[in-house]
């Protein structure tokens, strides 16, 4: 069995060895199979269009070999491997379409959770082994090939979402499956260095057992790009000014569909063809699908990117856009709203690893940023309310945000400011002028 991938390059596993057999059969199975139509990234902009039309299948491939490979190389007993390989396969099996975006706007109506959702596509909605429909006249198969393999169940989901902060290969601040992500993001984007920095960090990890990954001395060089390279594309999709519209457009789109019951935490399996087919086909949601096709309508007004503070406050993107909406008056405009995208930890991440000898280091820091746009959601140029100017609305943006998170520190960007570096380029300089 072998792949040709962007990142690995040529993947093959053995014919005849019991893990390839185990990854053939998951990999058939109708979860993995949904993975063929279910997109990487969150948002499809033009800007990045190779990252917003990659699959989660390949990603989950690769993160496959990854455990492939290391657990030759660790050399890992039969049942441990036969563990990590289900684990690395099926940890994106119950992404629903859209990915995080649609997952945030569920949590927000729920306790929707997709690791929480593997789970159930292994044991059944009830725990009782009863499978679930994925598709139409088409069940849950992992279960029973996970079973049929005598790949133990519990040590896979504990892989998958381990309980009490335990780190695993799979789960961890730096783990196979953001190492996989981050680098393929970067080799997409053609960044140069992404497939050997892949390839150098993958060299110095060893397992032990299933427990938390371990680094040589030299990994340290290779954990410092992989930050660089997760910094510039989160910084990119979350604050380039081409990109801003069109992550505005798919956030209405997702939060109507929420709030219509095109997708609902009971129906979140259906994959992203079907999902966007309902979208056209509901009175609610089409004028705002079609924009997918035929082109986004929605323009950047401005935005105020505020960024490295400390809150105890957790509010859902969704209250941050109502409570602007209700309290800054004077920009409620027809045709104009808010995209706000609140973050902790996604640009930049505290990494907490240990070597071959257990002795610990850290690099990065966990980054905290909430994104807020004002836009156009109506084709035509763009203008301020009479008598009202982009200094006032900045102005105004900054003290509700002030008093909205309780913050005493932060930085502050904005659109002519954008630079594509996160960690250095903000200012906390209130002069609009």
């Amino acid at each position: 069995m072998e792949f040709h991938d962007i990142l690995h390059g040529h993947i093959k596993f053995p014919d005849g060895d019991e893990l390839t057999k185990l990854l053939h059969d998951l990999l058939n199975s109708a979860e993995i199979n949904r993975l063929r139509n279910m997109r990487q990234m969150n948002f499809d902009v033009p800007l990045i269009q190779e990252l917003g039309r990659s699959r989660r299948l390949p990603h989950s491939i690769g993160v496959a070999n990854l455990a492939y490979q290391l657990s030759k190389k660790s050399f890992l007993n039969k049942n441990d491997s036969k563990i990590l390989l289900a684990a690395a396969i099926m940890h994106d099996a119950a992404i629903p379409p859209y990915g995080h975006l649609v997952e945030s706007e569920l949590k927000a109506a729920s306790d929707f959770s997709h690791e929480r959702r593997v789970e159930e596509l292994v044991r059944g909605p009830q725990g009782g082994f009863v499978n679930t429909e994925i598709f139409e006249g088409k069940t849950s198969e992992v279960g029973d090939i996970l079973r049929k393999h005598q790949t133990d169940i519990e040590s896979v989901m504990s892989l998958i979402r381990p309980a009490d902060g335990t780190k695993t290969p799979i789960s961890a601040d730096i783990d196979i499956d953001n190492i996989d992500n981050v680098h393929r993001m970067a080799a997409m984007l053609g960044w140069d260095n992404a497939r050997e920095n892949f390839k150098s960090l993958i060299s110095c990890i060893r397992l032990n057992e299933l427990r938390e990954m371990s680094f040589s001395k030299e990994a340290s060089p290779y954990i410092k790009k992989w930050l660089e390279f997760r910094e510039r594309i989160y910084t990119m999709i979350i604050a380039h000014p081409e990109c801003v519209p069109y992550n505005a457009l798919q956030a209405d789109l997702v939060h109507l569909a929420v709030i219509n019951g095109i997708i609902t935490p009971k129906d979140w399996l259906i994959d992203e063809q079907r999902f966007e087919e309902k979208l056209r086909n509901t009175v609610e949601t089409k004028s705002l699908a079609m924009q997918l096709i035929t082109g986004c309508e929605y323009s950047l007004v401005d935005y105020v990117w505020i960024k490295d503070f400390k809150t105890s406050k957790k509010l859902h993107n969704s209250e941050i856009v109502k409570s602007l909406t209700n309290n800054l008056s004077d920009f409620n405009q027809q045709g104009y709203g808010y995209f706000v995208w609140n973050e902790k930890g996604l640009i930049s991440r505290e990494v907490s690893i240990h070597d071959l000898n257990w002795e610990e280091d850290n690099f990065g820091y966990n980054s905290t940023s909430c994104m807020i746009a004002y836009v156009k959601k109506t084709k035509g140029n763009t203008q301020w309310p009479k008598g009202e100017g982009k200094n006032k609305w900045r102005q105004q943006v900054v003290d509700h945000f002030y008093k909205l998170f309780d913050v005493t520190y932060f930085t502050i960007d904005f659109p002519e400011t954008y630079s594509g570096t996160f960690l250095t380029n903000g200012n906390n300089e209130f002069d609009f002028d």
